[in-house]
């Protein structure tokens, strides 16, 4: 079979994700072409059915225009072929270095697909050396035909799928770019659930739904879409309720304990960790998400200046860290970065909030220097806790340096509440507000703050 009559799964399967039919494709293009000022599209139905089937291959026009509705690039489109490399458009607002992060996610996916491994009771019907007898993409289209006909091994492509998006979060890999496929991925499981299907599927592809839910929480959260991740935070907690996940329950109640900077609340979080929230308690949790939420309490006690209180969460963090048996498997979220280092970090960005400058540099200096690629996120927070330490200690060069640094990463990976903490590091720096690094640093945070709007309306 040659590439032009090749059936586009991808398309076909990009269209069901959405939920549109043919038609609602056609109209969309429609739609796309008059907001561009452009007008006498040939394209109907009959049309978009040719593409994916793969009778016929759209035009480069028509390229574009999909890529603009969709807002994918034409490879997640099965819309590139080696003659058409030249002509494919970048998306808007898109840059070489973004086309180069989307190539960068879309390898990583296809690493991570392939080397994830999955709890044995989520390899029922794998083949003997391990690989799949469908593509992902081939079997969720399946499945999507026909809903109430879900096999083992879908739910377990879900599973991986899952637990590799959740491995992209951390790195540096921006939340625009990982949001997209991500709620792609909500909208697929979405989907099935609503057929009629077996309790034992439909509980697994429940706790699944209310994992990638609190994923995509985290992805708004981090855009600065405080509302949208609460909401996605309480629909995966009504999707673990149902999927009787109290461990997923837990993390999510932690999730939705945590505020952005700018409208930190403590004492909320407090109240929400310290009680049985959404009908979840802490007692629920795995030893990973346990030690997470002591960190967190912690963190709260650090902003309200209560030592005290902050040192014996975490010291009953690092309790909890110790007696953690094995991996862990079964937490929630399966993709966790909670270990010794990460907790001294945690330690280290308390410290420094509690003013105790040489202790906080000290942990934190070390801690940066293990963190591998895929710490990323976390390397961007505990970069700006050391630029508070240093400021602390009316150090304006390094702690400018410091914010400089993270402020660019942040930046890149659409980190809205890392830069809402940059943003106010000048506002620390006062007594040095003629100072040529503090200025610099501040024209910096305008000249970022002032592209984020744009990012954040075409997410």
């Amino acid at each position: 079979m040659d590439q032009a009559s090749r059936p586009n799964r991808r398309l076909r399967l990009q269209r069901r994700l959405r939920g549109w039919s043919q038609e609602d494709v056609a109209a969309g293009l429609y739609r796309v072409a008059s907001g561009l000022g452009e007008s006498d599209l040939g394209v109907d139905a009959t049309m978009i059915s040719r593409w994916e089937r793969g009778t016929r291959h759209p035009r480069p026009r028509y390229v574009r225009l999909l890529c603009q509705l969709f807002d994918l690039p034409a490879e997640q489109l099965g819309l590139v072929r080696d003659a058409d490399v030249s002509v494919v458009p970048l998306l808007p607002g898109d840059r070489e270095d973004g086309e180069s992060e989307r190539r960068d996610f879309i390898e990583g996916m296809a690493a991570l697909l392939g080397s994830v491994t999955l709890p044995p009771h989520l390899c029922d019907t794998r083949r003997g050396d391990g690989a799949t007898t469908l593509e992902t993409w081939d079997r969720l289209d399946r499945a999507l035909s026909r809903p109430g006909h879900i096999d083992l091994e879908t739910v377990a492509e879900l599973e991986r799928m899952t637990i590799a998006l959740e491995s992209m979060e951390p790195t540096a890999i921006s939340s625009r770019t990982l949001l997209g496929p991500t709620t792609g991925h909500l909208n697929a499981i979405s989907t099935l659930l609503q057929a009629p299907l077996p309790s034992a599927v439909r509980g697994r592809l429940c706790s699944l739904a209310g994992e990638t839910a609190g994923l995509v929480g985290w992805l708004r959260w981090n855009m600065d879409d405080v509302e949208g991740a609460s909401a996605c935070f309480r629909a995966g907690m009504r999707a673990a309720r149902e999927a009787d996940d109290r461990a997923l329950g837990a993390y999510l109640v932690g999730a939705m304990a945590c505020r952005t900077p700018s409208r930190e609340a403590p004492a909320i979080t407090l109240q929400l960790l310290g009680t049985r929230a959404f009908g979840f308690a802490r007692a629920d949790a795995t030893p990973a998400t346990a030690t997470w939420l002591a960190a967190k309490e912690a963190d709260a006690w650090a902003q309200l200046g209560n030592e005290d209180e902050c040192m014996r969460a975490l010291d009953r963090a690092d309790e909890i860290l110790e007696r953690m048996d094995g991996e862990d498997v079964e937490r929630r979220p399966r993709h966790s970065t909670v270990d010794r280092n990460w907790l001294a970090g945690e330690r280290g960005a308390s410290l420094a909030r509690l003013g105790h400058v040489d202790e906080a540099q000290a942990i934190l200096r070390p801690v940066l220097a293990a963190l591998g690629p895929t710490s990323e996120r976390d390397r961007l927070w505990l970069l700006v806790g050391l630029a508070g330490a240093y400021a602390e200690a009316s150090e304006p060069d390094e702690a400018c340096r410091l914010a400089r640094t993270a402020l660019v990463g942040a930046a890149r990976m659409q980190l809205a509440p890392v830069i809402q903490l940059i943003a106010a590091l000048p506002g620390r720096l006062e007594q040095h507000r003629r100072h040529q690094a503090v200025q610099d640093l501040a024209e910096h945070v305008r000249a970022v703050r002032v592209t984020m709007p744009r990012a954040l309306a075409t997410s």
